[in-house]
């Protein structure tokens, strides 16, 4: 039964959501499934990238693996990506792994932030090494109200409330003299986020595009200190959690890191929906500035890479960050709090 390799059209919409009911049985009601959100991540125009941004394998019987793009693109059009919603169908054995390869040849390098248990089987066959670690910072904000709404109900549960509630008056860091504000994707400057060798560039573009999703509405923050912005951050709230997206500084030294993270804070105090803030970034200066500006460090997770004929590494202090895969947008149908 020969297989076909294609990219998608919003005419899969129907056949991928089939799919994806029989490979996440425990995704019932998230966000995956929601045709929205389907269309924005996979067909919705996007100025900062012309290409698909989803492709399958599929035979006589249908779609029978799945791998979603999500683009990064580095200096010299070195054109990267990491996969969201990959999956195969449980009568393919293989298709997600051939799939993969597939993709090899249209990518310079591909990441992978974390996986499932098969997946992390799989990457190191398909030629991925670990690298550089991601931490997920998270502090509590209104410890009484996530309580309510946690998504673990369990005898737990009065001893993580005094413990958030602790937390949660724990001191933050000083911020005198550094101030947010609000601002447009249009309106930031395009010179942070393209110009640095830490981060993937990101155009206004991307920022446009990331303002549309479905899922949460992310607000856009400069980081402003005696009149210049400095730089600023992406922060949304989905099902009571303050994610921020992705921090942004024309001086990514470790001082820089540790405002933009209290001021992350400060901003999400200030949003009454909001119970928790998270943040995710690699080892280093960051994660060393996301514990002093008030979070705490919970957890974390490898970092797969896959380079062309292994020309192409990474800086060794690269971030990774939420905006860098689905992590920024994921809904679980359930509140996530990491405390």
């Amino acid at each position: 039964m020969k297989s076909i390799f294609r990219a998608t059209t919003p005419a899969d919409q129907v056949a991928l959501l089939h799919l994806f009911v029989r490979a996440f049985p425990n995704n019932a009601s998230s966000g995956l499934l929601d045709p929205a959100v389907l269309f924005w991540k996979y067909w919705e125009p996007r100025e900062d990238w012309d290409q698909p941004r989803s492709y399958v394998f599929e035979n006589e019987c249908g779609i029978i693996a799945h791998a979603g793009i999500w683009p990064a693109e580095l200096p010299g059009s070195i054109r990267g990506m990491h996969m969201i919603d990959w999956c195969s169908s449980k009568n393919s054995p293989g298709a997600g792994l051939a799939l993969l390869q597939k993709l090899t040849a249209l990518f310079d390098f591909i990441y992978t932030i974390g996986g499932s248990d098969q997946a992390i089987h799989i990457l190191p066959r398909a030629g991925f090494v670990e690298t550089t670690p991601i931490w997920t910072a998270a502090r509590p904000l209104r410890p009484l109200r996530q309580m309510f709404t946690h998504q673990t109900m369990d005898w737990k549960l009065p001893a993580r409330l005094i413990r958030n509630w602790l937390w949660s008056k724990s001191p933050a860091a000083d911020t005198t003299g550094w101030v947010t504000v609000p601002m447009q994707p249009s309106e930031l400057p395009s010179d942070i986020a393209s110009g640095s060798k830490q981060l993937a560039p990101r155009s206004s573009a991307f920022f446009e595009f990331l303002a549309r999703c479905p899922s949460l509405r992310y607000q856009f923050y400069g980081i402003v200190h005696a009149g210049r912005t400095e730089g600023y951050f992406a922060l949304g709230v989905l099902r009571g959690q303050a994610r921020v997206a992705g921090v942004w500084l024309r001086d990514p030294c470790p001082e820089g890191w540790r405002i933009a993270y209290a001021l992350a804070l400060e901003v999400a105090l200030c949003l009454p929906e909001a119970n928790e803030i998270a943040a995710w970034g690699s080892m280093g200066p960051s994660r060393d500035a996301v514990v002093e500006s008030g979070l705490r460090v919970i957890s974390s997770t490898p970092v797969y890479l896959w380079s062309k004929k292994s020309r192409f590494t990474l800086p060794n202090d690269f971030q990774f960050q939420m905006s860098d895969n689905d992590a920024a947008f994921l809904d679980l149908g359930q509140s996530s709090y990491y405390t």
